[in-house]
């Protein structure tokens, strides 16, 4: 995985099918609900986040 330390920008989105993010993580079935599954991309490249805690700060 490569993560950079800064990106000029970084867009964030909830997405709606999660099925294949879920198959590829293995979070039980039960836990699920408790994930929020984000698509990121700087433009150059795609990506996707799973995490139980979120935090956004903006500027």
């Amino acid at each position: 995985m490569k993560v950079k330390s800064q990106y000029r920008e970084l867009l964030i989105s909830y997405t709606p099918d999660t099925v294949e993010i879920d198959e590829f993580v293995g979070i039980p079935e039960q836990h699920r609900s408790k994930y929020a599954k984000l698509l990121v991309t700087d433009g150059a490249g795609d990506g996707f986040v799973v995490c139980r805690s979120l935090r956004i700060n903006e500027g």
